[in-house]
């Protein structure tokens, strides 16, 4: 077999491993591993110097950094955990991680579509009233300096949706 012929194989075989990884995608997530999941204080979070992260928070609780402030809803804290929850059985390669006994808090993996990295998302339900609640998010990847902005525009994506379901207060 020629020089010329060997490569044409060997590239065409690294293709197709490649291709069957992306495609198959848990040898992925097995190489792209979550670990172990910090349980967030929203209180005391501290933000890493990466752009990688977006964080929507009431200003009484998060001295953080906040990307932007939350809606507050016209519901009980139930009614829209509920909503969210109806929400993320739609959203793909979603993944409840851990949720807090109360079930107040939740933390979420999404994993992006072709190479399976995992972004972590938590929230928080904040009662101000008995048909009053807010929420704290945030989402982060675990891998990378950058995201392209994929954290904001699913918050902002997902907070949207929230927004159509549920009076606004």
């Amino acid at each position: 077999m020629t020089l010329v012929k060997w490569l044409l194989v060997a590239g065409i075989a690294v293709v197709l491993a490649i291709a069957v990884l992306i495609w198959e995608g848990r040898m992925l997530e097995r190489i792209f591993a979550v670990g172990k999941v910090p349980a967030i204080d929203f209180a005391t979070l501290k933000r890493a110097d990466t752009p990688n992260q977006y964080l929507t928070c009431p200003n009484n609780l998060c001295t953080a950094y906040i990307d932007d402030l939350p809606t507050v809803y016209a519901a009980g804290v139930a009614e829209v955990r509920d909503a969210w929850e109806a929400l993320m059985q739609r959203e793909p390669r979603v993944v409840e991680l851990r949720r807090d006994p109360d079930g107040l808090q939740i933390d979420y993996v999404q994993r992006s579509r072709l190479l399976r990295f995992p972004d972590l998302i938590t929230i928080r339900f904040i009662a101000l009233d008995e048909k009053r609640t807010t929420v704290a998010i945030y989402s982060r990847s675990i891998y990378g300096q950058g995201d392209m902005g994929v954290n904001k525009e699913r918050i902002r994506a997902w907070v949207a949706q929230l927004n159509s379901i549920l009076d606004l207060s």
